[in-house]
């Protein structure tokens, strides 16, 4: 959905209202409303000036360095440990932000998706809603980008299969399903990446449990991710106190 350009300190929920409110869209019950990170960040004023905007060197290198744990230069940008995630430059944004300024990753998504759904909830008088605050990442050896929830309430993020048979009566061992990621890829395939101003994206009918309740963030043992192998020394032990 498109909105007006949400500018530093902006209150997110009048624009969304409004913005549903232009398009004639009244949120139902059990309808998924996907954020963009970036205009969370802007609400709360996550906003830095820097001059240059060289990775490698100068103020662009200190404030990744500052908001998350650099683990490595790539060939594109640094590798960073952020708030659980393995993320490009501590999730600091150069895109869609004024010239001379950078946007950070917003504090606590999973509080701010939990004081948004409550607000929507009030105003359109519902009980199930839910609400994901989205970025983009990308994945190992995986050409372009795909959606991350990196904030949600409302609803279940993990879908659990494991001790679940198959169509051979086969166990699941391993297997959860990443409800909210899955969401926010789709909900970022409309939503864009360059000028579009589609900030917002609403999701009907999605196949997830609805609940009014914080979730435990979905966050696994490092020795229990699959690319464990891969991870250096310097890594996991700096992983392993978060």
């Amino acid at each position: 959905m498109k909105t007006r350009v949400v500018k530093e300190k902006d209150d997110i929920v009048p624009i969304l209202i409004e913005s549903l409110k232009e398009q004639k869209i009244a949120l139902k019950e059990k309808d998924i409303v996907v954020i963009a990170s970036k205009i969370i960040a802007l609400s709360q004023g996550k906003v830095a000036e820097i001059k240059g905007a060289d990775y490698k060197k100068g103020d662009l290198k200190d404030l990744i360095q500052k908001e998350g744990k650099a683990l490595f230069p790539t060939n594109f940008c640094w590798l960073t440990f952020k708030d659980g995630h393995l993320i490009p430059n501590a999730g600091i944004d150069q895109s869609n932000v004024p010239k001379g300024k950078v946007v950070l990753w917003p504090r606590d998504p999973y509080k701010e998706a939990k004081v948004i759904q409550n607000k929507l909830r009030k105003h359109f008088k519902l009980k199930k809603l839910g609400v994901i605050v989205a970025d983009s990442t990308c994945a190992p050896l995986r050409p372009g980008v795909h959606g991350i929830s990196i904030g949600h309430y409302g609803f279940k993020g993990i879908d659990d299969c494991r001790n679940k048979k198959d169509i051979y009566g086969n166990k699941m061992r391993v297997t959860r399903r990443a409800m909210a990621d899955s969401l926010a890829t789709a909900a970022l395939i409309l939503m864009g990446e360059t000028s579009e101003k589609k900030p917002l994206a609403l999701i009907e009918d999605a196949p997830v449990d609805f609940i009014n309740k914080s979730e435990r963030k979905p966050y696994i043992r490092l020795k229990s991710d699959l690319f464990y192998g891969m991870y250096s020394d310097e890594f996991i032990e700096f992983a392993s106190k978060k």
